[in-house]
């Protein structure tokens, strides 16, 4: 039995190392595609080496450029490599360019295809993420969903896939590895930063580090709060910080992306994180952490609900609104509702689902 995931990015290699093991350990011959989307060491091949993954069996390197040239050029390299090595499955993590684009290659090279992460909504189509996942599932012939609401909205939308199963999040398995070690590493004071007294953000999403006026805005709005910023910054975010001339005041700290247990350690040591990332919303949830979250729609309503995260915007009022809020947050805000992205055994469920959709077909692990 052949499957393959495909990744590109640093939330899909996250996502997939827990799957990657639990299909090693069932009998599965699993290799890993890099898509190479995300070009730059830290952003990319350090996760690897973090997370205990082989070099990826195939690197596409297909590095910077537009969505439409990268799509492109991931269908392509995709389509030769599939040509080959004719995997019994194809595996998609996310919702980036190379999710949306391993889907397609998957679809034409007529590699039945499952996607990892399936389900989630922010019903905001300026989000290239939203339209990816969306098309996403309905390319898929098997849909693991990480939570209970997910199911429903694939069920709601009449997705016509062959399976549709709540896992849960492989994300949360790979956090609860490292909780243990969180505590022997210091990441804050290493930039002089003290526990408890500093917010973490990071930026990247295109309708907020791509618009002048929206960048400037949650910059501006973050450093009024008057509390110390680590800014992790993403290559993409710091180029645009550069080519608008969108500066900083003096209580930020510009970091370079962070390795995924840094990064980790801390947002634990942290007051409250800032971000448009989804992968880091939830990080902080499980983290027991409150989030700015500068959107106006989450795909992790979950979160929100449990009065866990706050969706601001880009506006600096919202900001400084919901940073007087932080203080209620409670911590059984975050414990209560905890399970809703399962028991930390989701890569076991992602297995499990695979088997018995490719059973029928006479394909097993073992």
């Amino acid at each position: 039995m052949k499957v393959a995931i495909v990744v590109g990015t640093r939330p899909q290699i996250i996502k997939s190392a827990p799957v990657y093991h639990a299909f090693q350990k069932s009998g599965f011959d699993c290799d890993i595609v890099n898509t190479g989307q995300h070009y730059d060491y830290e952003m990319n091949k350090v996760f690897f080496k973090e997370l205990d993954l082989p070099d990826p069996s195939a690197d596409l390197n297909v590095g910077a450029g537009t969505p439409n040239g990268q799509v492109s050029a991931i269908i392509g390299g995709l389509g030769s490599l599939f040509a080959g090595s004719k995997p019994d499955l194809a595996v998609a993590p996310g919702d980036t360019n190379s999710a949306l684009a391993a889907g397609i290659a998957s679809s034409k090279a007529g590699v039945p295809l499952a996607h990892l992460e399936s389900g989630c909504r922010s019903n905001d189509f300026r989000m290239a993420e939203e339209v990816n996942r969306r098309v996403l599932d309905h390319m898929s012939q098997v849909l693991l969903c990480p939570t209970a609401g997910c199911v429903k909205n694939v069920r709601a939308e009449k997705v016509l896939a062959s399976s549709v199963t709540n896992v849960g999040d492989t994300m949360y398995d790979s956090l609860l590895r490292f909780i243990p070690s969180l505590e022997m590493i210091d990441a804050a004071s290493k930039y002089g930063l003290k526990d408890g007294e500093y917010a973490f953000m990071t930026l990247h999403r295109a309708e907020t580090v791509d618009d002048p006026a929206a960048l400037r805005s949650v910059v501006d709005g973050v450093g009024s709060l008057g509390v110390p910023v680590a800014f992790s910054v993403h290559p993409r975010t710091r180029e645009r910080l550069k080519s608008f001339g969108v500066s900083a005041g003096p209580n930020f700290t510009f970091l370079e992306p962070l390795p995924y247990v840094e990064t980790l350690s801390m947002v634990t040591r942290s007051r409250f994180v800032v971000t448009d990332s989804g992968g880091l919303q939830k990080e902080a949830y499980w983290l027991g952490k409150p989030a700015l979250v500068t959107r106006e729609e989450t795909e992790w309503g979950e979160i929100a609900a449990a009065g866990a995260a706050f969706l601001v915007g880009t506006k600096g009022a919202k900001i400084r609104d919901a940073y007087r809020k932080l203080d209620r947050v409670k911590p059984g805000s975050f414990k209560a509702t905890k399970r809703i992205f399962g028991r930390g055994n989701a890569s076991e469920n992602v297995v499990s689902a695979v088997s018995k959709f490719l059973a029928p077909r006479g394909k097993t692990g073992r």
